[in-house]
């Protein structure tokens, strides 16, 4: 046996062997160390393009879903994308554009006199897909009975362009209002597509209760593909009454879609699938298939209980459908799929609370699920569902409690939530029910990645300081340490101030609205992926896109777009934001009667006063200008 020897060479990092080098790396809490690490040497710098962005990106965005990619250089463009939109949404960095599409200025004639015509709210989703050697976004919206579409290229010959299209529904027979759009999903997955090509498609359904799929490719964009037929075969005409929400499973490769008062299954299995030829015009495709089951939840009211009609419907999980019901004693219910139907279950999470004494409670408008399965031991099944009391609460299938987390907008308390969007488990985003406001929340779970670890130590406190919206203690640093001392695991004050909750409040941004004088709700909200950077915001007559500054897309974008039926314009606004405190449920509303600061974007920073250090770790973006002028550092 050969004898161990103390080697006469000076330690260094290049004699570790690759997996000691990786575990190092996964430890690494900002892009700038992995950085540095690669300048060190070649040997490190292959390493690290090999596997180290990937690990540093794993590790740090582990709460996000993220798609593979093949390539080290794409894991190091993924981090940088990352670390810099972590950043904006800290410092509240965003660009903010409003999209018209043109056709909604519409005149109706009467006695001589033209007429404006209300705008359509326009309920929208986005997905990106892979597509040949090109990353694609695309945004579709309905606005009224009319469809459109954005495909934005990120790599390949087109890359940094805008293809917009649409569809008058005139063109199909469809008339304002009866046959406007009520819901749409983009299928995520194309082997549920219908036909032969794999060109992105998405089901549309509508208040006539026609629901369809559509095609949304560059060359027929808006011909219906196939239609999903009513109940009964038998009979002459729909019974369908409005389409109120739709989701689809692809787990089990179904379809359900919600009407007032039942909610309705359909296989996009092709080998499931029962196709008919269509011979009557109310189909309005070739093809249209007929619902599998469904679930009668007006005429199981001794489970379900009274209700005014559905408002949302979501799948949780395999084989779980959420519903949200207006006006009901227990306005939450969960839905299983067994294989002798569909039946109520999770008992003890549809009984939220006693509504006798609080009918703001009765109803259910938005649910979102959330899968914690990365923060958690034994996979996780958790929901998000917006109260009309402002409350938006998260359950846990997997514990008995009713409820087990309550967020609340501190500002305002009992605005209730249209539209809810998560991003990772670090933040998700709700739009209100009564006016143009984006509430963002913070999960307040644990994460990896501060992008304030990258910046200089202090003994002072992260500045400028929030206002709470409520009289809370201001948190303290005992230590007057004024550097970082990694070896011992100790921050300074600055960095340990910069992590708590205090210094991390949520806030509310009221986005531009139609022709600046309609106030309207956000209708819906999308992202094309969990690590997109753009927002998606469905408003009355205009959709707004929320992108953070890091972005180079605001700059490259063109102001208007012609398509064949219509013109988008795009403008860009200045908005005004608060930050909002914790979030968390309100005990007592008299607690949270404090002015919050308002900040505005303005074209005339004032950074000027401040020098550099103090620039680089102001807590908010330069172009934000508080009402009150607070920009000085607090020590």
């Amino acid at each position: 046996m050969e004898l161990l020897k103390i080697s006469d060479e000076p330690p260094s990092l290049l004699n570790l062997p690759a997996d000691i080098l990786y575990i190092i790396i996964s430890y690494l809490d900002t892009a700038k160390s992995v950085a540095h690490l690669s300048a060190t040497c070649k040997g490190l710098y292959h390493l690290v393009s090999e596997r180290g962005w990937r690990i540093f990106v794993t590790q740090n965005f582990n709460t996000f879903t993220l798609s593979e990619v093949t390539s080290g250089y794409e894991w190091k463009a993924r981090a940088r994308s990352l670390t810099s939109q972590s950043r904006d949404w800290d410092k509240r960095s965003f660009v903010v554009d409003a999209i018209t599409p043109l056709v909604q200025q519409r005149w109706q004639l009467r006695t001589g006199t033209a007429r404006q015509s209300i705008p359509s709210n326009i309920i929208v989703d986005a997905h990106h897909r892979h597509e040949g050697n090109d990353d694609q976004d695309f945004i579709f919206w309905g606005a009224g009975e009319d469809v459109f579409g954005i495909l934005r290229h990120h790599k390949g010959p087109k890359v940094r362009t805008d293809e917009t299209f649409s569809r008058m529904g005139e063109l199909s027979g469809y008339h304002a209002g009866k046959d406007d759009v009520t819901c749409v999903s983009i299928l995520k997955d194309s082997k549920y597509n219908y036909g032969q090509t794999n060109g992105p498609q998405v089901a549309v359904g509508r208040a006539n209760g026609r629901l369809q799929l559509l095609s949304i490719g560059t060359q027929d964009f808006g011909n219906p593909l196939l239609s999903f037929g009513d109940v009964n075969p038998l009979h002459n005409t729909s019974v369908k009454t409005e389409i109120q929400a739709l989701d689809i499973n692809y787990k089990q490769g179904l379809l359900a879609a919600a009407t007032k008062h039942r909610i309705l299954n359909y296989s996009l299995d092709k080998d499931r699938q029962t196709i008919h030829n269509a011979t009557t015009k109310d189909h309005g495709a070739t093809d249209h298939i007929y619902v599998d089951d469904f679930f009668d939840l007006k005429g199981n009211q001794a489970d379900v209980g009274s209700f005014d009609f559905i408002r949302s419907a979501k799948f949780v999980n395999d084989n779980t459908l959420a519903v949200g019901l207006n006006k009901g004693p227990q306005p939450l219910q969960y839905l299983e799929y067994t294989p002798t139907g569909m039946v109520v279950s999770h008992l003890t999470k549809t009984k939220v609370q006693d509504t006798t004494y609080d009918d703001r409670l009765q109803t259910v408008r938005a649910i979102l699920p959330v899968d914690t399965s990365s923060i958690t031991s034994k996979g996780g099944n958790a929901v998000l569902t917006s109260w009309d009391d402002g409350t938006v609460r998260l359950q846990d299938l997997r514990t008995p409690s009713p409820t087990d987390t309550i967020f609340q907008d501190n500002f305002e308390i009992t605005t209730p939530i249209n539209a809810l969007l998560t991003r990772g488990l670090e933040r998700f985003i709700a739009g209100s029910a009564h006016n143009s406001t984006l509430k963002v929340f913070d999960y307040r779970w644990p994460k990896r990645y501060y992008h304030t670890e990258g910046l200089p130590c202090g003994n002072d406190a992260p500045y400028p300081a929030p206002r709470s919206l409520s009289v809370v203690k201001v948190p303290t640093f005992i230590s007057n340490r004024t550097t970082c001392d990694h070896v011992a695991g100790l921050r300074c004050r600055w960095h340990t101030l910069s992590r708590h909750d205090f210094y991390r409040p949520n806030f509310n941004m009221w986005l531009p609205v139609f022709r600046r004088r309609h106030n309207s709700p956000v209708y819906s909200l999308a992202s094309p992926s969990d690590i997109s950077p753009m927002i998606i915001a469905g408003l009355s007559g205009i959709i707004v896109e929320v992108t953070p500054k890091s972005s180079t897309w605001p700059a490259t974008r063109p102001y208007l777009w012609s398509t064949k039926d219509s013109v988008v314009k795009r403008r860009g606004e200045m908005v005004a934001l608060i930050e909002t405190g914790s979030g968390f449920e309100v005990d007592d509303v008299a607690n949270v009667q404090r002015m919050p600061i308002v900040y505005q974007h303005s074209q005339e920073s004032e950074w000027r006063r401040l020098d550099t250090p103090q620039k680089k770790r102001h807590r908010l973006d330069e172009w934000l200008v508080s009402s009150v002028n607070v920009i000085n550092p607090i020590s």
